[in-house]
């Protein structure tokens, strides 16, 4: 059979209206799929950088958290606790010298963030003190103390005198003095060295000694004197990178709004500096102080005023921390208002458990004026028990 023709009136094809609307109904289509991309991946990139900041704040409160806590071990038996520390150390002009005060606030001017100092002992075997038998005197080489009392002790290990009765560090005449063990104490003899020399880094005198006194004859440690042995002695410091912090920004780091930790190792005379978590753009604390007669290791008083005092150091009992964390989401999206921000007011955070308070954000501006309203903050607040100097004798 042979097929029909096909009339010239179907074989017209496309005519240029309808390609037209074909290629506006296509346009449209892809305009409707492009915003739907675009919010999408805004919204993605929120959520992505929202998480990262809730990561990285909670871990910095961890971090915070663990050391804090652990602040003070093997420093605070016999009433040490706010003692003037005294030391030198080979190949270091001047004496160190250092409150001892398992944690110190540096409290930031008009809002800015704050920083910690933490201070413990790093031992090997286990912290106990050591009763002094026989009075020290300024000029010594050795404590004298009772016999089979020696262990735990090791050459090498740092050392800290306490006098007894406690002194306070507002006496400038009595303080607590940092030696070494410059040799291995031998069992039963009731004796610990510290010469001066390659074996003993910390007992450097250069001629001024680290025990109290004035004449060598006089008496620095009588007997009942304490000797903690810390083994080696840990300071670190936790501050914020990039917000006009001198000490915390040298080294330079590796980007501002940074934790980092400052970390001062005795055994070697040496700081390291480790820039942690990124985007922390605030941290403040305050000290949880016990006001009460007898105390009973509650806090009354929420203070960012370090004591000034051995017993005022003796009576803090917790330390309230609060970190911000910052999303890198920058929220002002094209078509949106000038003012229309995702933070319009600052964060607060509780210093006394009770009453809110702004935590100035706008310190760490990403940009000038109000350009810091424009991404998103976390608050992670927490109170840290000092458990070192609530297990101390009352």
């Amino acid at each position: 059979m042979t097929a029909s023709p096909v009339s010239p009136a179907a074989q017209r094809g496309v005519t240029l209206i309808e390609l037209m609307i074909g290629m506006v109904i296509g346009l449209l289509a892809v305009l409707v799929i492009a915003q739907v991309t675009t919010v999408y991946e805004g919204r993605k990139r929120t959520i992505t950088a929202g998480s990262d900041a809730q990561v990285n704040g909670a871990l910095a409160l961890q971090t915070l958290q663990r050391d804090v806590q652990a602040s003070g071990y093997g420093m605070t038996e016999g009433g040490a606790t706010g003692c003037r520390m005294v030391g030198q150390r080979a190949g270091v002009a001047g004496q160190f010298e250092h409150t001892l005060a398992p944690v110190a606030i540096t409290d930031g001017a008009n809002g800015a963030p704050d920083s910690l100092d933490v201070l413990m002992s790093n031992h090997a075997d286990f912290a106990l003190p050591t009763r002094v038998a026989g009075g020290h005197t300024r000029g010594s080489n050795v404590f004298v103390i009772g016999a089979n009392t020696d262990l735990g002790h090791h050459k090498g290990d740092l050392l800290l005198a306490v006098p007894t009765p406690t002194p306070d560090q507002t006496d400038p005449s009595r303080y607590c003095s940092l030696f070494n063990l410059s040799a291995e104490p031998v069992a039963g003899s009731g004796q610990l060295f510290h010469d001066a020399g390659a074996d003993g880094p910390w007992n450097q005198d250069l001629g001024t000694t680290v025990f109290p006194g004035i004449q060598s004859t006089d008496v620095s440690y009588p007997a009942g004197s304490l000797l903690l042995d810390l083994g080696t002695l840990v300071s670190r410091r936790y501050c914020l990178t990039g917000l006009a912090d001198a000490q915390c920004d040298t080294p330079a780091p590796q980007a501002p709004y940074h934790l980092r930790q400052i970390s001062f190792d005795s055994s070697t005379g040496q700081s390291t500096a480790a820039d942690l978590y990124p985007q922390i753009v605030q941290l403040q604390a305050v000290y949880g102080i016990d006001t009460s007669t007898p105390p009973d290791q509650v806090a009354d008083v929420w203070t960012a005023v370090s004591p000034t005092t051995a017993k005022g150091w003796q009576r803090v009992v917790a330390v309230r921390v609060a970190v911000v964390a910052r999303s890198t989401q920058n929220e002002q999206r094209p078509g949106k208002a000038a003012t229309d921000w995702v933070t319009p007011t600052l964060p607060v955070w509780y210093p006394d458990g009770v009453t809110a308070e702004p935590i100035h954000v706008e310190k760490s501006p990403p940009g000038a004026g109000d350009d810091w309203r424009n991404y998103r903050y976390k608050v992670f607040e927490t109170v840290i028990p000092l458990r070192n100097l609530l297990w101390q004798p009352a």
